[in-house]
């Protein structure tokens, strides 16, 4: 019998996670034409929401899938919290014992420090826009200089010369959208190879962007956003760059040692025999999801303006977060590779719900920055790396 292809879905316990889940093995049953078996790996904060999904998955497989085919999924889940750094290292070990090879990451979990919207601006942005204004709301106020709760309890003692700062915090919006996920990944990097002999495709990681990207919100000199107002889109600005700067000639020294397996986790892992896992970037368009808490009638207000976008002919005003999947599964299944690999793609649909997948235009000067901030990246990720790992 031939191994199962595996699939990692963070955050998937509602919204775009959930969905992603939902579509990823639709499609993959629609295009299969062997006899594959599909592991679906939810992760989620607690056992509880991580059950209730897997109750509410099986449940919509059951009507839509054969027999056979339902009979071929397996549903699993573990237990993360992508802004600890030491749950984070915890649930490395246990993806790497269960599955030895892991074909496609969905990196979906994200958080917004929402605290209140700005009725000024927001009055002002609409009075320009409508449907700019429920594009990229550039009235939401956004908690500045949130960070994680410190690690400094769980962290091994240090040399008194390192500043404790450094130790125990790191932006917060930084660390569960963008810094969990990439740890998280090297540390599971030997699975995410494929062999070179083989003719198998590389694995594929969908980062999961925004359409509110934007540069103006980004510092090369402050990559966490800490001192940002805009802590989210400075977060998915960072991960256009990341991304589709994986591929550059000037990125190519780091994207080789930060896909290189780590040495404690894989000692006699021979890197010239197999192929890395490749970075893929999409996002979602506009959805309607619970990722910030409004009040029940701003909530009803915020579907009756995206109808009216969708009416008044905006492509991205999805708000089915079914919808929203499209263009992340498209591009985990796509057998042309080669050919979605280097651009962001969106999620679309017409009034009637007809979908499509956009090409997007990022606006971030990707090649200026990704060296210096792969740089970055890197020397964080080793920062952190001997921090929770007591090095010989």
């Amino acid at each position: 019998m031939d191994p199962p292809i595996v699939t990692l879905v963070t955050g998937a316990n509602s919204g775009l996670g959930y969905a992603i889940a939902c579509r990823v093995i639709l499609e993959f049953f629609d295009q299969c034409t062997s006899n594959h078996r599909l592991v679906v790996c939810l992760t989620t904060r607690s056992h509880e929401k991580a059950r209730t999904a897997i109750a509410n998955l099986t449940t919509f497989l059951t009507s839509r899938l054969s027999k056979d085919a339902f009979h071929r999924v397996q549903l699993d889940h573990i237990i993360i919290d992508l802004s600890s750094m030491v749950s984070v290292m915890s649930a490395a070990t246990e993806l790497q014992n269960r599955y030895p090879r892991i074909h496609h990451v969905f990196c979906n979990a994200a958080v917004i420090p929402f605290t209140r919207i700005d009725w000024l601006k927001a009055i002002r942005q609409f009075a320009t826009g409508f449907v700019d204004a429920m594009t990229v709301p550039r009235y939401k106020v956004q908690n500045i200089g949130w960070l994680t709760d410190s690690h400094q309890a769980l962290l091994r003692p240090q040399s008194p010369s390192t500043k404790k700062s450094t130790l125990s915090e790191l932006g917060a919006a930084f660390t569960a959208n963008v810094f969990g996920h990439y740890f998280l990944l090297h540390e599971i990097m030997q699975t995410l190879h494929s062999p070179m002999s083989s003719q198998d495709e590389p694995s594929r990681i969908i980062w999961i962007g925004s359409i509110e990207s934007d540069p103006l919100t980004f510092n090369i000199e402050d990559v966490q956003g800490i001192k940002s107002t805009k802590p989210y889109e400075s977060s998915k600005t960072l991960t256009d760059i990341l991304v589709l700067g994986s591929q550059l000639p000037e990125t190519e020294k780091y994207f080789r040692s930060y896909t290189t397996p780590p040495q404690d986790r894989a000692p006699n892992f021979q890197l010239q025999k197999t192929k890395p896992p490749v970075f893929l970037i999409a996002h979602p368009g506009i959805i309607s999801t619970e990722i910030v808490a409004l009040p029940w009638w701003q909530s009803r207000a915020k579907i009756i303006g995206f109808l009216f976008c969708k009416f008044l002919g905006s492509p991205w005003h999805c708000i089915d977060p079914f919808i929203g999947a499209n263009a992340p599964v498209w591009l985990a299944l796509s057998p042309h590779l080669e050919m979605v690999k280097g651009f962001k793609w969106g999620s679309g649909c017409n009034w009637k719900n007809g979908e499509f997948v956009l090409e997007t235009r990022v606006d971030a000067d990707v090649t200026s920055h990704a060296s210096r901030l792969w740089g970055q990246m890197e020397d964080l990720r080793i920062l952190w790396k001997s921090l929770l790992v007591p090095q010989p």
